[in-house]
C-alpha cells in the first residue's frame, strides 16, 4: 500500500513539474546572445588632425556621446544580453587614445571571462567639423554655417575563437548646423548636434550588428502574409522591400569550418509595422518560405515609390518651360496687343 502510495505521489509531482520544465526549457532556448562592449576608441590620425584643427574638445565631446548612446541603442534592440564593463574611461589623453593590438586582445579576453559570446570593439575612424562664419560689422551681427561628420566601425570579435568577424558595421553620416542673427564675438556651435549625431549613429551602427550577428527571422506564414521579428527599431520602414532566405549550414572539408549558405525563396512587401515586429505581404514567387527563414533589406519605401513614378513624355510640349512666371498670356500688367 505504501509503495502504491510513493508511486503515486511521483507520478502527482512529475505532472506538476512538468510546466515548469517546458518553460525553463522555452527559457533556455530562447536565451538572448550574450555580448561585451569594449571601450571606444578614436583612431590616432583622427585625434590628431582634431587636436590640429582645435576641434579636440568637441571629438571628446561626441566620442563621450556616442559611447553611451550605443549601450543604450543595443540594448533597446532586445536582442542581446548586455555584459558589465568595468575598466578605463572612452575618453582619453590623446596620447593614449587609439590603444590597438594589446588593448583589443584584452578586451577579447576580458569578454571570455565574463562569458560573452561576442565582443563589440567600437572606433571613430573619421571626424570633421568645419564652421564658416560670416560677420556683419555695421550691425553687429553674425552667422554660422557648420558642418560636421562622423564615421564610425564596430569590430565583432567572436570570443569561442579569438576571430574578427569579416563583416564590421561602418556608418558614415553628416550634419549641419545653421546659426543667423547672433553678435559678433558670442557665436559657437552648439553641443545639441553633437548629441544628435552620436544618437544617430548609435541607433545604425546597432542596426547593423543585429542584422549581422542575429538577422531578422520569419515568425509566420499565413496566405501570402509574412510575419518577422524586427520592426522600426530595426530600422524596417512600411513600404520597403525585403527578401527572404532559408539557410543551409555546409561544411568545408578542408577546414572543418562550418559555413552558412543563404538561398533566397522570395520578396515581401512591409504592409504594417510595428516596433518589435513587421508584417509583409509576398510579392512574386513563393519558393518555400515558412517559419524560420530570414528576412534582409532590400530596397526602401521611397527608393521603390520614385521608381514607380512615370518619367516625363519628352514627346510632349513642355508648358512649364524655364523662365515661365506662372501667368496665361494677357494677364500681366502689359497685356498682348492684338495686330
Amino acid at each position: 500500500m505504501n509503495r502504491w502510495l510513493r508511486a503515486l505521489s511521483a507520478v502527482s509531482l512529475m505532472l506538476l513539474m512538468s510546466p515548469l520544465l517546458a518553460f525553463a526549457a522555452g527559457e533556455a532556448k530562447g536565451e538572448k546572445e550574450t555580448i561585451f562592449i569594449a571601450a571606444l576608441k578614436v583612431q590616432q590620425p583622427v585625434a590628431d588632425r582634431a587636436a590640429k584643427m582645435n576641434r579636440l574638445a568637441e571629438l571628446q565631446r561626441l566620442s563621450s556621446a556616442l559611447e553611451s548612446q550605443l549601450v543604450s541603442a543595443l540594448n533597446a534592440t532586445r536582442v542581446f544580453q548586455l555584459m558589465e564593463r568595468n575598466d578605463t574611461p572612452a575618453v582619453e589623453p590623446v596620447a593614449a587614445v587609439a590603444g590597438v593590438g594589446s588593448d583589443d586582445k584584452k578586451a577579447v579576453d576580458s569578454g571570455r571571462t565574463a562569458g560573452a559570446r561576442y565582443a563589440f570593439m567600437p572606433r571613430i575612424d573619421g571626424f570633421e567639423d568645419r564652421s564658416d562664419i560670416v560677420e556683419y560689422p555695421a550691425i553687429g551681427r553674425a552667422s554660422l554655417d557648420r558642418k560636421l561628420f562622423l564615421s564610425a566601425v564596430v569590430q565583432v570579435v567572436d570570443t569561442t575563437t579569438g576571430k574578427v568577424l569579416p563583416d564590421s558595421p561602418s556608418i558614415q553620416l553628416s550634419r549641419s548646423e545653421v546659426i543667423e542673427n547672433a553678435r559678433i564675438g558670442q557665436l559657437a556651435g552648439s553641443e545639441e548636434v553633437l548629441v544628435a549625431l552620436a544618437k544617430e549613429m548609435a541607433k545604425k551602427l546597432s542596426q547593423e550588428v543585429v542584422a549581422l550577428l542575429m538577422p531578422a527571422k520569419v515568425l509566420t506564414v499565413t496566405d501570402r502574409m509574412v510575419m518577422f521579428n524586427r520592426g522600426s527599431e530595426a530600422g524596417f520602414v512600411k513600404g520597403d522591400l525585403v527578401e527572404i532566405y532559408t539557410v543551409q549550414n555546409v561544411k568545408d572539408d578542408d577546414t572543418g569550418e562550418v559555413l552558412r549558405n543563404e538561398l533566397p525563396v522570395g520578396q515581401a512587401v512591409i504592409s504594417r509595422i510595428e516596433k518589435y515586429q513587421s508584417y509583409a505581404r509576398i510579392s512574386g514567387d513563393d519558393s518555400g518560405i515558412t517559419k524560420g527563414c530570414i528576412v534582409r533589406f532590400v530596397k526602401s519605401a521611397a527608393s521603390r515609390a520614385a521608381e514607380s513614378e512615370q518619367p516625363p513624355d519628352v514627346t510632349l510640349p513642355d508648358f512649364g518651360a524655364k523662365g515661365d512666371t506662372g501667368t496665361t498670356p494677357g494677364s500681366s500688367k502689359k497685356p498682348l496687343k492684338w495686330k
